[in-house]
């Protein structure tokens, strides 16, 4: 599934085709002592982590 990270600063980060477990992100959100999460690679301060939406993928098929 693809994803959109909306960041606080305007950017967004676009995730093609990720997989990962909701549940265990979302306690890595919410846990205190995490400052930062890697998200498709990039290592990213959850404080500024806005929105995590998914997108419907624009790939043709044939």
């Amino acid at each position: 599934m693809d994803y959109q990270v909306q960041l606080n600063n305007g950017q967004a980060i676009n995730l093609k085709n990720a997989e990962f477990d909701v549940a265990t992100f979302t306690a890595t959100l919410n846990e205190q002592k995490i400052n930062f999460v890697n998200i498709g690679g990039a290592i990213i301060n959850k404080h500024i982590i806005v929105s995590v939406i998914p997108v419907e993928s624009t790939e043709m098929q044939a």
